[in-house]
């Protein structure tokens, strides 16, 4: 059984299997997921209001970046 949160959820070992099969055919989704993850985890849980302006503009000139790509 894997804890996450107060959620405990329950594995077979064919889901176990299944998962890491899964992490290891897509690699990069589930790093991203996981860097999603702990940036939530992080805004919600750590960061100060300095951290919460740095991250705005980030997010701000990350955004800019997307919009270069599509014209």
């Amino acid at each position: 059984m894997m804890k996450k949160g107060c959620i405990v959820l329950a594995y077979s070992e064919a889901g176990a299997r299944a998962v890491a099969k899964y992490k290891a055919k897509h690699q990069g989704k589930a790093k991203a997921y996981q860097a999603r993850s702990y940036a939530r985890r992080f805004i919600r849980e750590f960061a100060s209001g300095e951290d919460l302006d740095e991250l705005e503009s980030l997010i701000k000139a990350r955004r800019e970046e997307i919009a270069q790509d599509k014209a």
